[in-house]
């Protein structure tokens, strides 16, 4: 909700959750100043982030591989006349996959111990590939220059679940189950169901594979897990506007594996540090169903706020918002991800003025969503001194495409402009000219790129297309909450959008252990602009914000994470009459429950 006309910096208020503007209880400005909520000053459950890291997965152990005896300073003085090389027994790749092993030896007179470094170049293309491989020598008479290997190839026979495998030990049984239907273990291939039991919300998992003691090559898995049952994080930040509280509070509480489906239990609490300006409350559980990291879950929100405009403080703001989405991993990996969603929205927000109810809307929404990231392949294992954590580069995005739908109570439209007839006698929308059926394009990113590991540029663009006037909840956003550090949340709100915020960072986030400190100073600059459709008369057709600033965030284990930050705005926001002071914003995070683990 925007509030318009004076307070600190001339306007009578404005704020993240922007309402109207009031000159006097009996006289209330044009409709399009009133909104309500948009979806980020209501969605709070969790502290935002920019981006998770990508999995790290460990798999030890495998085919046994013996020494070479050719290698020997015995056999220095030993030549032969290479011609080539067989691979015996060899599956899953054909000779020409493995003929870089020895293609450069191939008709010269070589040391015998060149039969090793084959042997070894070999082995290392097969476990490139994925396959747990030993290549051998085995005893032969080399008369025409032609050495014959022996391949031994893994097959993964039986999974064992060792440690907490919880309520959800069939689950995780499910995901192991389908890595012994493969003729040959192959880890990029069995890397998506390991990851997927890895993705079991509170678990983690570590796979050991140790000779079955039956027939060369068959190799048992052995499954380590481990699990945090329950988990508990606080969030202490100033990113609000005086009308709705400067200083908010957000308590995320946690409980995993109640029922052994792997499911989720979040509840979620943010209050104002005036606790009657805005307290937000939330729920969430989800499910896995089978075998393919298909998830189902539900969410629930409840939203009140009385926000500090004075005069009494007439003006009353509720939403609620229930949603229902299903979620699949079209593939899954540790250098690339893309997840395919689907769901509906049910937002009921209703605006009071001096108790009677002024506006009212009823949105209905489906939609599909593809989030797809991916992080280099080479930073995974380790190379030049990047890793997983801190990689040479790593991109995300999230494309969502929603549908308002004209079900379940929604609202109507005003009718035709300039008149919006049907809501003039009655309770109005948010909006009159707002669509209740509109669609929306939107798009979020985040890209890194890493000259070296210890500095980084980070972009993050966000995007929306309306392609009709929305209701408020629709909206894009642009300030504290989204883009746009130093302005008031909400500082300016449109149809459609686009935004990006642009950062250097130095060093990272990633403590040496758990009682370390680690330290990452930064600089930004941040702009959004919006645009509306059909604005009404007072309504702008576009609005821009910008601003530059820096600041340092400090981690303490995975325990503590501090972000300060000084921003400047570099545009006055639409309802100020002067460009707004430098903003020192702080946001305190700390995971209280487990603390030692």
């Amino acid at each position: 909700m925007r509030f318009s006309g004076g307070a600190s910096h001339g306007r009578l208020a404005s704020g993240a959750i922007a309402l109207a503007a009031i000159a006097c209880p009996s006289g209330l400005r044009a409709q399009s100043a009133l909104q309500t909520p948009t979806r980020e000053a209501i969605e709070r459950a969790t502290p935002p982030q920019e981006t998770a890291p990508p999995s790290k997965l460990t798999v030890d152990g495998g085919v046994e591989r013996s020494p070479c005896p050719l290698a020997e300073p015995r056999f220095a003085d030993m030549t032969i006349d290479f011609k080539g090389a067989v691979f015996d027994n060899l599956k899953g790749l054909t000779p020409e996959d493995l003929a870089p092993a020895f293609a450069d030896f191939v008709g010269k007179k070589v040391s015998i111990a060149t039969v090793c470094e084959i042997r070894d170049a070999a082995a290392t293309i097969l476990r490139r590939a994925g396959y747990i491989a030993a290549v051998q020598v085995p005893p032969q008479r080399i008369a025409d220059g032609t050495v014959h290997f022996d391949v031994l190839m893994a097959r993964l026979v039986r999974v064992q679940v060792r440690g907490d495998g919880g309520h959800s030990e069939k689950l995780l049984a499910a995901y192991l189950d389908k890595l012994t239907a493969q003729p040959l273990f192959n880890e990029k291939e069995a890397e998506r169901y390991l990851l997927l039991a890895r993705d079991l919300p509170g678990y983690d998992v570590r796979l050991t594979l140790r000779p079955a003691g039956t027939a060369p090559g068959e190799v048992v898995g052995e499954v380590v897990a481990s699990r945090i049952p329950y988990t508990l994080t606080a969030n202490l930040q100033n990113y609000g506007s005086h009308q709705v509280g400067r200083w908010g509070g957000l308590i995320t509480g946690q409980a995993n594996d109640l029922l052994g489906f792997g499911d989720r239990l979040t509840l979620g609490l943010f209050q104002s540090l005036q606790t009657h300006e805005q307290t937000v409350l939330q729920s969430g559980y989800d499910i896995r169903v089978g075998g393919e990291g298909l998830t189902i879950g539900g969410r629930f929100t409840y939203a009140w706020t009385r926000p500090s405009v004075g005069l009494g403080d007439p003006l009353k703001s509720r939403t609620l918002v229930a949603s229902l989405e299903a979620s699949y991993p079209l593939h899954r990996s540790q250098t690339s991800n893309i997840r395919l969603s689907g769901g509906g929205d049910l937002v009921d927000q209703d605006l009071r003025f001096a108790g009677a109810l002024f506006t009212r809307d009823r949105l209905r929404a489906a939609y599909l969503q593809l989030d797809l990231d991916a992080t280099d392949p080479r930073s995974i294992t380790g190379r030049r001194g990047y890793s997983s954590i801190l990689p040479l580069w790593r991109v995300s995005g999230s494309f969502e495409l929603r549908r308002g739908l004209g079900i379940l109570g929604a609202s109507e439209d005003c009718g035709a402009p300039p008149l919006y007839a049907l809501c003039a006698a009655g309770v109005s929308l948010s909006r009159r000219q707002a669509d209740p059926t509109a669609s929306v394009l939107r798009f979020t990113g985040f890209g890194e790129v890493r000259p070296r590991p210890d500095i980084g540029i980070a972009f993050s663009p966000r995007l929306q297309y309306g392609f009709s006037p929305l209701m408020s909840y629709e909206q894009y956003s642009g300030g504290a909450y989204t883009i746009g550090r130093g302005y008031d949340p909400g500082a300016i709100i449109g149809d459609s959008g686009a935004g990006f915020s642009l950062e250097g960072r130095y060093g990272t986030l990633l403590p040496r252990s758990r009682t370390a400190f680690a330290f990452q100073p930064y600089a930004f600059f941040d702009l959004a602009k919006v645009w509306n459709k059909r604005p009404l008369q007072d309504e702008p057709g576009s609005m821009t914000i910008y601003s530059i600033g820096g600041g340092l965030r400090v981690a303490y284990g995975d325990r503590v994470r501090l972000d300060l930050t000084a921003a400047t705005p570099l545009k006055k926001a639409p309802n100020d009459l002067r460009r707004g002071d430098t903003r020192v914003m702080v946001s305190l995070t700390t995971r209280l429950i487990p603390w030692g683990k």
